[in-house]
């Protein structure tokens, strides 16, 4: 995969880590300041995979600066495939949440409505990322080092 393609995909998997965060704490604000009760446990598992989704981002473009020998595919694989997990699991108990709701209108539901959208983009950025991160660690593990192409004599 391309450094363009990879960076591309980061830029926007944080922009939509910052929305969904953004969109979640004015959820979690909302219910704070109007309700008795706390947010709902899904928005708050909204909040976690985005924080846990900017710090991953900063990770995987880091530390392969940083120290170049952490720069493993199977961590980076690991990294990416949690991320795609609890933005999954995120967005489905939200909307599963959403949909038990007796009324839904006003603001806050839009909000909501759109967090859950911009969590399952997320999602699907995530496994966009996984998938050619695994295509990569296969074709780069087809080649070995000591191969040479055809054609190719020693000096």
């Amino acid at each position: 995969m391309g450094r363009t393609t990879v960076l591309s995909l980061r830029i926007f998997q944080f922009f939509l880590a910052a929305v969904n965060l953004g969109l979640s704490a004015y959820i979690v604000n909302w219910y704070q300041v109007t309700t008795i009760r706390g947010s709902p446990p899904s928005v708050s598992l909204l909040v976690f995979a985005a924080i846990l989704s900017l710090l991953s981002i900063g990770c995987l473009e880091l530390a392969p600066r940083l120290f170049p020998r952490a720069n493993r595919p199977g961590v980076i694989l690991g990294v990416e495939a949690v991320n795609a997990v609890f933005y999954f699991v995120a967005f489905i108990s939200h909307a599963v949440f959403l949909g038990s709701l007796a009324m839904c209108h006003g603001v806050v539901c839009s909000v909501s409505r759109v967090d859950s959208v911009v969590a399952a983009a997320g999602f699907c950025a995530w496994v966009a990322s996984t998938i050619l991160t695994t295509r990569d660690m296969f074709l780069a593990g087809l080649v070995r080092p000591n191969d040479k192409p055809e054609g190719m004599d020693e000096p």
